[in-house]
């Protein structure tokens, strides 16, 4: 069974989640994947900037800043 799945964005602040997939291409997902973006890693949603562009995570005890748009490549879910 399938677990439902949300992009990184959509998450709840400080509520850890797990990467399941990422939906990119090119240089966005050599991107992430050197960023350490890869499936099975435990990941957190920090905080939005003021205007929710862009959004602050943590992933592998270190801070990253992504845009809205590059979040919504990130699918996860809670464990």
């Amino acid at each position: 069974m399938k677990r439902w799945l949300m992009t990184l964005n959509e998450i709840i602040p400080f509520k850890p989640a797990i990467i399941k997939e990422i939906n990119a291409t090119g240089i966005l997902l050599q991107k992430l994947y050197d960023m350490g973006f890869i499936e099975g890693t435990s990941i957190k949603l920090i905080r939005y900037s003021p205007l929710k562009d862009p959004l602050e995570v943590e992933l592998l005890s270190y801070h990253i800043t992504l845009r809205v748009n590059e979040a919504k490549a990130v699918r996860v879910s809670y464990e």
